[in-house]
């Protein structure tokens, strides 16, 4: 699955402790995380899939729910 694929992709995230990689999930049988990046020199979000950068992006996906 492309990074494009997973920003489409009904996700949901739960937090961690990681300050860099506060959200994971799972999809497709592999492990998600999202790293913070430093806005505005860098897009705000970058997704990996296990420890591959997939996607970059500034706005949340209006498919993926963030925890509460």
């Amino acid at each position: 699955m492309t990074g494009d694929q997973f920003l489409k992709q009904k996700l949901e995230w739960v937090k961690t402790s990681d300050a860099l990689h506060p959200l994971r999930t799972k999809a497709e049988g592999q492990e998600l995380r999202i790293r913070i990046g430093d806005f505005p020199e860098e897009s705000m979000y970058t997704l990996l899939v296990g420890e591959q950068e997939v996607a970059q992006f500034d706005d949340w996906p209006k498919t993926w729910v963030r925890p509460r």
